[in-house]
């Protein structure tokens, strides 16, 4: 089968030969589509001969198709014409034109004039364009699987495959690259919200600090009373230590209102953007915003699992202790948990979006999550 003629190629060849040149073109060359604009455009006798081109091109098309229907399946010709790409730029479109309305929203967030928060929440419009893009991902590589598999038996329509094949990964590329422009975008935006929410950890850990401190400082006058007051005037004794419980109290109360808050699925949602930007791939500008999101991905999951025990054990977080070794290693052991099982909810995620393609992100997933594991443990020792 001989090699078809790309639009632009045959749009130059209608313009350079001339009307009977391009009547004695081999069908097998043409376009499989030529544009209803390029024939209504033609002069009079080159559009004679491109309509009568597209309508045999259409029949010729029409009946290779039964062939293939009859011996390779539905199946198979429903993931050949995924190789046109028609859904993949349509959804690729939605998405580039939703990302360029973002432009003045994310200029402003840029310019520190608007907040992280509010430039995170303005991503989220772009959620149900990005899930299409997924899904038309996603439809393209259980096509690509069909073809190749198909091509172990082709029923003499080997080079249809293959260049079917071909266009399947031309368009897969075309929106990884797509979905790489969305997900570098997200980084940016998710690095600087976790580092805002490190520097407020971090912020009221010290207010926290000062305030265990003179919690500590009141406590001890209280263990520790004054002989000769409590001989002499033990009625003033027992108003002072009311006096210090009460400051206690109120200190204490001020401790608990200095707690910050990070849910799990605020977590997930920064481990997701930072696992799915390393499996598409991103510029160096991604790449450094992702050495950034991991940092901070780390100090956050052990302040979560922090505050997580502290709950547990119905006790305010006291970041002016040191923890002791066997409690750091604790913490070690259940950021390593969290992220496991993570992974392995992930991992059925992808199994259950890519089917049997599912193998190449499966290994890319496998190595980024040891990866991740063991960064994890050397930044939190080296802490």
């Amino acid at each position: 089968m001989s090699q078809r003629l790309n639009l632009e190629e045959f749009t130059a060849m209608v313009r350079e030969l001339s009307p009977a040149e391009i009547a004695k073109l081999p069908l097998d060359i043409m376009p499989e589509t030529i544009p209803t604009q390029l024939i209504r455009n033609a002069p009079a006798p080159m559009r004679a001969v491109l309509e009568k081109m597209a309508f045999a091109a259409s029949q010729a098309e029409l009946r290779a198709a039964q062939r293939m229907d009859q011996v390779l399946g539905a199946t198979v010709l429903q993931a050949m014409d995924k190789a046109r790409g028609y859904e993949a730029d349509i959804a690729i479109s939605r998405l580039q034109h939703r990302m360029e309305d973002l432009k003045p929203t994310l200029d402003r967030w840029r310019n520190e004039k608007i907040s992280h928060h509010s430039m995170a929440q303005s991503m989220l419009t772009l959620r149900e364009e990005v899930r299409e893009l997924q899904a038309e991902r996603a439809r393209q590589a259980r096509a690509e699987v069909v073809l190749i598999q198909t091509l172990q038996n082709p029923g003499g329509f080997a080079d249809r495959l293959r260049q079917a094949l071909d266009g399947i990964r031309a368009v897969s590329n075309k929106v990884d690259q797509s979905l790489g422009e969305y997900l570098v975008l997200q980084l940016e935006v998710s690095a600087a919200d976790m580092a805002e929410k490190r520097t407020q950890i971090s912020e009221a850990d010290k207010v926290r600090a000062a305030l265990f401190e003179e919690l500590a400082h009141l406590e001890a006058q209280i263990k520790s009373p004054s002989n000769w007051m409590a001989r002499l005037l033990p009625w003033a004794s027992r108003k002072k230590e009311e006096f210090l419980r009460q400051q206690i109290s109120d200190l204490y109360q001020r401790v608990m209102n200095e707690e910050w808050v990070m849910a799990e699925s605020q977590l997930i949602r920064w481990l997701d953007v930072i696992v799915d930007a390393s499996l598409y791939g991103s510029s160096d500008a991604g790449q450094n915003h992702l050495r950034s999101a991991r940092l901070n991905l780390f100090f956050l999951l052990n302040a979560f699992c922090e505050q997580q025990e502290a709950a547990a054990k119905k006790i305010a977080r006291n970041p002016f202790v040191q923890t002791d070794p066997k409690q750091a290693i604790e913490y070690m052991l259940i950021s390593e948990r969290f992220i496991l099982d993570y992974f392995a909810k992930k991992r059925a995620e992808v199994i259950e979006w890519l089917g049997n393609a599912a193998d190449t992100r499966l290994k890319t997933l496998e190595g980024l999550e040891a990866n991740l594991v063991i960064e994890m443990k050397r930044n939190l020792r080296n802490r």
